[in-house]
């Protein structure tokens, strides 16, 4: 039998058996884990069994690009077999697969409920990785119950898929960090980082924003290497070789899973797209005279007019036309895009700070704006409301305390992963339903404010 030779290894080992086998409290923690998956599974199938025209209504051409791949035409534009990297390939991938067999409907409703409830159950595995005990159930519940990722479950987006990939993230990184701590060096065996860089690699595929995670993290790291090691210079350089082994092993994992892509749009574009050809068109959506007008320097709470959102969209689809003539590329448009964005920024820059203040509110605002309220109740948006209100508020608190907990190091990717998120959105597009796979890190700073006996963190 192998020695284990300190208190963190041996948690590690635990933390890796099912519950069953570790702790007195392991039928309470299997109750917990079912309750937690049931209330999940049930409210995302009945969200589904309640709105099952929008299983297919392909808002994000999601379903189209799917059609294309599973009929033959190749990664598509739908109903063409002209090639696109407009959107991420991950989701449209797996709606391909399912549709070999199944109807669009079932194949959106299967990948949804069944992503969504693995991201209940690593919220979980998240939650004992950070010694909250009993808490961890508390976390998960919120996640299960979470209005904006059950509305999703219903719809063919990305919400539910990228959700359960960024928990999967932190749950790996989490234990990349418990590795470096019971090796007391904090450096990583090879393969665990080659995983997470995997785990990585389907994330961006899924959602391109989080590319800004190697650049958070990384910085991050190296502040904290400088200023733990700024009273022995020497050390400090001698801890940048094990930080950087670190993440080329994890850049190796998500290059063999980026490639692919990356390879598929060299050829066939001529350029390596590594992202889409969707970002200028991001940008520029939140950052035009229009939007700012109409939006911007309204009262909180106006929404882009649906009338007026369309009319924009086609007067940029003629001005397209003229600077750059019918047959012009994905990659041109992306680009022409891209530049009138930064025209429109840099000369207001005023309302572009404004924009920016706007887009922090939009992506923490705790209350449906625009077509979410015509489906909904006044009690039930008071009650989305004071839920958001209270988690958030929470969840606030729960950052500033997490950095004064001696494991603190552990909460690290909760902090990166949000980050990410928040600079991706200061610039670009953004609404509520982006926070969606903050959800899980949201939740576990949430209830990390709550006062517990140490009888909890057993287990």
């Amino acid at each position: 039998m192998t020695h284990l030779s300190s208190p963190t290894e041996r948690m590690i080992c635990e933390n890796d058996l099912p519950m069953a086998v570790t702790g007195k409290n392991s039928r309470g923690g299997l109750i917990g884990t079912i309750l937690c998956l049931f209330v999940g599974f049930v409210l995302r199938l009945a969200i589904i069994l309640n709105q099952p025209n929008q299983l297919t209504e392909d808002r994000d051409v999601y379903l189209g690009i799917a059609t294309n791949l599973a009929e033959g035409r190749g990664y598509s534009v739908p109903n063409s077999t002209s090639p696109t990297a407009f959107r991420p390939p991950l989701y449209p991938l797996g709606l391909a697969a399912g549709m070999m067999w199944f109807s669009p409907a079932i194949v959106v409703a299967g990948i949804n409920l069944l992503t969504g409830v693995c991201t209940i159950w690593l919220t979980i595995g998240l939650g004992e990785r950070l010694q909250l005990g009993s808490l961890r159930f508390v976390a998960a519940m919120l996640t299960a119950v979470d209005p904006l990722l059950v509305l999703y479950t219903a719809q063919p987006m990305t919400e539910s898929l990228c959700t359960c990939l960024a928990t999967l993230w932190l749950w790996s990184m989490m234990g990349l960090s418990m590795v470096g701590v019971a090796r007391q060096d904090h450096s990583q065996r090879p393969v665990d980082s080659l995983c997470t860089g995997i785990v990585f690699g389907l994330l961006v595929l899924c959602r391109p924003a989080f590319w800004l995670i190697p650049l958070v993290w990384g910085f991050g790291e190296l502040l904290g290497i400088a200023i733990r090691e700024r009273k022995s210079p020497i050390r400090r350089w001698t801890r940048f070789p094990s930080v950087f082994a670190t993440w080329a092993s994890a850049g190796v994992g998500a290059m063999l899973v980026v490639a692919p892509w990356l390879i598929r749009n060299g050829i066939v574009f001529g350029v390596p797209i590594l992202t889409t050809t969707h970002g200028g068109y991001t940008l520029l959506l939140g950052n035009n005279p229009v939007f700012y007008q109409e939006v911007v320097m309204q009262p909180w709470g106006t929404v882009w007019e649906r009338e007026s959102l369309l009319g924009w969209q086609q007067e940029l689809e003629s001005q397209i036309v003229r600077d750059l003539g019918a047959e012009a590329s994905e990659i041109q448009r992306d680009q022409w895009h891209s530049q009138q964005a930064k025209k429109a920024i840099s000369a207001n820059p005023g309302l572009f700070i404004a924009a920016v203040g706007h887009r922090i509110r939009s992506l923490w605002n705790t209350v449906p704006q625009g077509d979410a309220t015509n489906s909904t109740r006044g009690w039930g948006l008071q009650a989305v409301g004071l839920f958001y209100t209270a988690v958030l508020l929470a969840g606030g608190s729960g950052v500033i305390l997490a950095l004064r907990r001696a494991d603190r190091r552990q909460w690290l990717p909760l902090y990166v992963l949000i980050a990410s998120v928040q600079l991706a959105h200061l610039v670009y597009w953004t609404n509520t339903r982006m926070r969606g796979p903050l959800t899980p890190a949201v939740a576990l700073l949430a209830v990390s404010v709550i006062p517990r006996r140490p009888s909890l963190t057993s287990r």
